[in-house]
C-alpha cells in the first residue's frame, strides 16, 4: 500500500528551509510560529498550554524528546466538545518527537466528560478533523510519547492516506488512535496501554492496515474509567453515540489487514469487530497475531490490576512494553521434547571393585522432564538417563600376558511407585596367553567373570495425558462452535479449510539443571488466528462442513487428531416471536391506556 505519497516530498523540501525554533512557551507562542505554515521545533523544556494549538495544512511540528507541552488549566476546562490540546484540518501535515502531557490527575474529575453533549472528547491530545465533503490527506504522527488524558492520545477523522507509527500512548481514558472516516492508511509499531476503552478503533475506514502493534490493558478505576472496559481493537461501523451520528455514513468498513500485532490481556476482547466488520464484503483480515494472557504477564511481573483511584504513570507503561519485548524475545516452547542425547552429557561414574571387574551405573536424571505448577512430570518410564562404566580392574592384570577378550554390559532400568532402580550385569571375558617352548605356539586361556551393580534415585510421575479426547460442536445455521477439554494440553489448533487458530494452554522455556535439558511450563489462555472464540469454544462463521474440520490436540510430548465429537444440530425457530410476546404487548398497551384515563380523571 503506498502511503503518503506528497508528505515525503514536503517534508524534504521544508528540510531546505530553516526551521522555526521554539523554548517553552505557552499556547499563543506555538500558534503565532504555526501560523505560516513550515517546519516548527519545540526545543527541550515544559510548554504549558491553557487553550487550544491549532496547526493546518503544509505544516511540520516536531520537537526534542525532552519537550512537553503540558495541559494547565487555571481558569477553568478548556478543552470540550470538539476542541483537543492540538487541532487541526488540512493537509500534508506531520507531528513527531516530543510528548503531549494531558496531566488529567491533577485536573478535576469533571473536566473529563460533558453532561448531554460528545461525553467521550473532553480533552484528545491530537485532534484532526476534516469533513465529508472535504477529506484532509497525508497527515503523519510518529515518535510521540503522548499520556494522561481523558479522551483520545489520536482522534483522526476524514482523512485519505493517514499514517501514526512509533508513538507510546498511555492512560488515554478513550481510545488511544481513534480513527473515523478513514482511507488508504496505517497504524504501526505503536506501544499502546490502554485503560478503558480501545487501545486501537476504526470506525467506518477503508483499504487500512494494522500491524506490528503491542496493545496493553490495565484495568481502570478513575474518572469515566471502569473496571476492564477497553478492547484491544475494534473494527466496524460506528452507531450513534454520545453526540455523535455516523450511521448514516456513505463509507463502510472494507479491506482491512490486522496482522503481526502483539494483545496483551486486553480487557473485554482482543479483536472486536461489529457486525458490519463481520460481513464477507468487508473483507477484515486477521492473521498472524499473538494473544498473551493475565497469567503469562503476572508470571512475568507485569503488574495488569490496579490500586482502586489510581492510574499508571508513563514510566510505568514504559517498563511494561520493555518487559513485553522481554517476553517477545524469549524462545517459547510447545513441546518438551529436547533432543539432547545421552552421549552429549559428560558425568564420571564412581567406580566400585567387584573380583576382576571394576564398574558402576549411575541414574543421572530423566530426558524430556517437564515442570508444571512446580509439579515434575517424565514422558513414561522409559525416560531415564543412564551413565555407566565397567572395566578390568587395574590390579587384575598381574602379568603382561592377560587381557579383556569382550565386555558386555546389561542395563534393566525399572520405575516403579515413585523410585527409578537400574541394575547393569557385566558378563567380561578375561584371557591369558602362554607361550610352549617346544612346539613353538602361543595359546589363550578364556575366562568369563560376572559381576552386578545397581542405583537407585526417586522419580517424577509420568505425565497423565489426556486418553480419548472428545469434543463437542454445537451447530447453527450460519455459524458453529467447536470445544475441546484443556486437560493435559499444551494448545489446541482448530483448522478449517485454509484458516486455522490456535489456542494457546501452555508454553514452555528450557532450564538447564546438572547439564540436562528440561522445560518448564507457565499456564496460558491465549487465542491467535483467523477466527474468533467465546471462552474455549472455537467460533467460525459459516455452514459446517464437517470434512474442513481438523483439530489436533498437542501434549508437552505429542500430537493427537481429535476425530470423536459429539455434534449438536440447531435450527432457528419457525415463528422467532414467542407465544406470549403478542399477549404481553396487548396487556402493556392497555395498561397504558387505563393509566392515561384515570390520571386524567383524577389530577384534572
Amino acid at each position: 500500500m503506498k502511503v503518503l505519497p506528497s508528505i515525503l516530498l514536503f517534508v524534504f523540501l521544508q528540510g531546505l528551509a530553516e526551521a522555526q525554533e521554539l523554548y517553552p512557551t505557552d499556547q499563543n507562542g506555538i500558534n503565532q510560529a504555526l501560523q505560516n505554515g513550515g517546519e516548527i521545533y519545540l526545543n527541550a523544556g515544559v510548554y504549558e498550554v491553557t487553550g487550544a494549538i491549532n496547526i493546518h495544512s503544509n505544516t511540520r511540528l516536531t520537537g526534542s524528546p525532552d519537550a512537553i507541552i503540558r495541559v494547565s488549566c487555571p481558569n477553568g476546562r478548556w478543552f470540550s466538545n470538539s476542541i483537543g490540546v492540538i487541532n487541526g484540518n488540512g493537509n500534508d501535515i506531520e507531528i513527531s518527537g516530543f510528548s503531549i502531557d494531558g496531566n488529567c490527575e491533577n485536573l478535576p474529575v469533571e473536566y473529563s466528560h460533558t453532561s448531554g453533549d460528545t461525553a467521550h472528547d473532553c480533552e484528545s491530545l491530537i485532534h484532526l478533523i476534516g469533513n465529508s465533503n472535504n477529506f484532509m490527506s497525508n497527515v503523519s504522527i510518529h515518535d510521540m510519547k503522548l499520556y494522561d488524558a481523558y479522551s483520545d492520545g489520536i482522534t483522526l477523522r476524514f482523512c485519505d492516506h493517514a499514517e501514526c507509527y512509533s508513538n507510546l500512548i498511555s492512560n488515554c481514558e478513550h481510545e488511544g488512535i481513534f480513527y473515523s472516516r478513514i482511507t488508504n492508511s496505517l497504524i504501526h509499531d505503536n506501544n499502546v496501554a490502554g485503560i478503558t476503552s480501545d487501545n486501537l478503533r476504526l470506525d467506518n475506514s477503508v483499504n487500512c492496515k494494522v500491524y506490528s502493534n503491542i496493545l496493553f490493558s490495565y484495568s481502570g478505576d478513575h474518572a469515566q474509567t471502569y473496571m476492564h472496559g477497553e478492547n484491544g481493537l475494534q473494527v466496524g461501523d460506528g452507531g450513534s453515540s454520545h453526540g455523535y451520528n455516523a450511521a448514516d455514513s456513505s463509507i463502510t468498513t472494507s479491506n482491512i489487514e490486522i496482522f503481526g500485532n502483539t494483545f496483551a490481556d486486553n480487557g473485554l476482547q482482543a479483536i472486536l469487530l461489529d457486525s458490519a466488520a463481520l460481513e464477507s464484503s468487508a473483507n477484515v483480515f486477521i492473521h498472524n497475531n499473538k494473544f498473551i494472557g493475565k497469567s503469562e504477564l503476572e508470571t512475568m511481573g507485569i503488574p495488569v490490576e490496579l490500586a482502586n483511584g489510581t492510574t499508571p504513570t508513563i514510566e510505568q507503561s514504559e517498563q511494561i512494553f520493555s518487559s513485553v519485548f522481554d517476553i517477545l524475545k524469549t524462545t517459547l516452547y510447545y513441546s518438551a521434547i529436547t533432543g539432547q542425547s545421552d552421549d552429549s552429557i559428560s558425568y564420571a561414574v564412581q567406580q566400585t571393585k567387584q573380583g576382576v571387574i571394576a564398574g558402576g551405573i549411575k541414574i543421572i536424571g530423566f530426558r524430556n522432564q517437564v515442570v508444571i505448577d512446580n509439579k515434575t512430570y517424565i514422558q513414561d518410564n522409559n525416560s531415564t538417563i543412564i551413565k555407566s562404566v565397567a572395566v578390568m580392574a587395574p590390579s587384575s592384570l598381574a602379568f603382561w600376558n592377560q587381557g579383556v577378550d569382550k565386555i558386555d554390559k546389561d542395563i534393566h532400568v525399572e520405575v516403579k511407585n515413585g523410585t527409578a532402580t537400574a541394575t547393569m550385569t557385566v558378563n567380561m571375558r578375561v584371557y591369558s596367553v602362554s607361550y610352549n617352548q617346544i612346539t613353538k605356539k602361543t595359546t589363550k586361556t578364556y575366562h568369563t567373570y560376572t559381576a552386578t551393580f545397581n542405583d537407585t534415585t526417586t522419580a517424577p510421575q509420568v505425565f497423565p495425558a489426556p486418553q480419548n479426547i472428545k469434543g463437542r460442536i454445537e451447530v447453527y445455521p450460519t455459524f458453529f462452535e467447536v470445544y475441546v477439554p484443556s486437560d493435559g494440553l499444551v494448545k489446541i489448533d482448530y483448522l478449517y479449510g485454509v484458516n486455522v487458530s490456535t489456542h494457546s494452554l501452555m508454553r514452555g522455556e528450557r532450564e538447564v539443571k546438572d547439564n540436562i535439558q528440561y522445560t518448564e511450563y507457565t499456564r496460558l489462555d491465549d487465542w491467535s488466528g483467523e477466527f474468533n472464540n467465546t471462552g474455549e469454544w472455537c467460533f467460525i462463521y459459516g455452514a459446517f462442513d464437517e470434512s474442513k474440520l481438523h483439530v489436533i490436540a498437542t501434549t508437552p510430548y505429542q500430537d493427537i487428531n481429535v476425530t470423536n465429537f459429539d455434534i449438536n444440530r440447531h435450527d432457528y425457530p419457525k415463528d422467532p416471536i414467542s407465544f406470549w410476546f403478542y399477549p404481553t404487548v396487548g396487556f402493556l398497551i392497555c395498561l397504558y391506556f387505563i393509566g392515561r384515563f384515570f390520571w386524567r380523571n383524577i389530577w384534572f
